[in-house]
């Protein structure tokens, strides 16, 4: 079995599954979760889920719609001895209860450039050609689903259509939106080999080496 240290937390996976990023260790670095209940919208094998379990959220609720990932998720808060709630949800779908925070990690780039990082097992989510779909549909329904002040966390990254996903900012969460942390990547080999088939807008060069950025948001429920 494959294993991964994320922030100090021992996680089993397998080929077959998302992986915790750099970005999955930042939001769990950046987010205000303390004494808070919890939902971890895209939970994956259960990294955040797990973090927020073991460092003080008051509970944690955790959904995904990949079977693979559930086993995973409920195995590691195992493993790792926290409770957390695993369930099946296509996005909201089977959620029922309302959150002092959710935090979404769910895919935010179209299926061609999610092959390309290497981020994302053979099965990646399927998005539209602006690679947002799934983003904007949680920024439109989240509201349902938090508690008044509540706050959504949404990471996105130059890959993304961040013209769309700013124009749902403004309409569903308008002024009460803010960047809390953005990081700029050098390429991987494999993404400088493929180069060719990125928008030229979501990457920049700085002393010869390609960079991208990823982004963390804190939008709050008036």
């Amino acid at each position: 079995m494959n294993k991964v240290n994320f922030l100090n937390i021992e996680l089993e996976y397998s080929e077959n599954v998302f992986r915790p990023t750099l970005l999955s260790e930042k939001c769990a670095l950046k987010v205000d979760f303390k004494n808070k209940k919890i939902l971890d919208l895209g939970c994956g094998i259960g990294p955040l889920a797990i973090y927020f379990a073991k460092n003080g959220a008051l509970s944690v609720d955790a959904i995904d719609i990949y079977e693979e990932h559930l086993k995973f998720a409920k195995k590691n808060s195992n493993l790792n001895g926290v409770e957390i709630n695993v369930f099946k949800s296509d996005l909201f779908q089977k959620v029922t209860k309302k959150y002092e925070l959710i935090c979404c990690d769910v895919s935010g780039v179209r299926e061609e450039v999610a092959r390309l990082t290497g981020w994302f097992p053979e099965e990646v989510p399927k998005a539209d050609n602006s690679g947002v779909n799934l983003i904007l549909d949680v920024i439109k329904n989240s509201k349902n689903f938090l508690i008044n002040n509540g706050e959504l966390v949404i990471c996105t990254t130059s890959f993304s259509d961040e013209k769309l996903i700013f124009e749902a900012f403004e309409k569903f969460f308008p002024s009460s939106y803010e960047k809390i942390y953005s990081e700029k990547v050098p390429f991987s080999k494999r993404l400088n080999k493929n180069i060719d088939i990125l928008d030229k807008d979501s990457f920049f060069k700085k002393n010869g080496i390609n960079y991208w950025e990823f982004s963390i948001f804190s939008l709050r429920k008036a």
